[in-house]
């Protein structure tokens, strides 16, 4: 099986790297942007298996990249949102942008292996419908 394509959208730059080497070390395909709209821009130009994303960040924040995700490419990403709020109202509004998960900063790798093992799931499951609609 090939490693899970993600996609890093989180403004600081410190937080962005130990993500990028958390998921590196887990054996996955991590590339990243510095704000929602450099996200946008390369998630354009080579769709990730999952997008992780900050809420907070300038420009367009995370639910409107979400959002934007979700309206172009459907449900073939598994988005992650990843934010310091906390409240129901947050993970409500995460929900209602198209967030399929949401993680608490300061993040829990523990947390994060397992949602990327739900998302790993889906992508296989995908896939293999993909390959059953091909040979219908």
């Amino acid at each position: 099986m090939e490693p899970v394509k993600i996609l890093v959208a989180e403004d600081d730059p410190v937080s962005r790297r130990v993500l990028e080497a958390v998921l590196n070390r887990m054996g996955h395909d991590c590339a990243s942007a510095e704000d929602g709209e450099a996200a946008w821009t390369r998630f354009q130009s080579d769709v990730p298996d999952v997008l992780i994303t900050d809420w907070m960040m300038p420009g367009m924040a995370g639910p409107e990249l979400c959002k934007q995700v979700r309206a172009v490419y459907g449900s073939d990403c598994y988005v992650i949102m990843l934010t310091a709020l906390s409240g129901d109202g947050e993970v409500r509004t995460a929900m209602e942008a198209g967030a399929d998960d949401f993680l608490n900063k300061p993040l829990d790798r523990n947390q994060l292996s397992m949602r990327l093992a739900v998302a790993e799931r889906l992508r296989t499951l995908r896939l293999k419908v993909a390959e059953l609609d091909g040979k219908a």
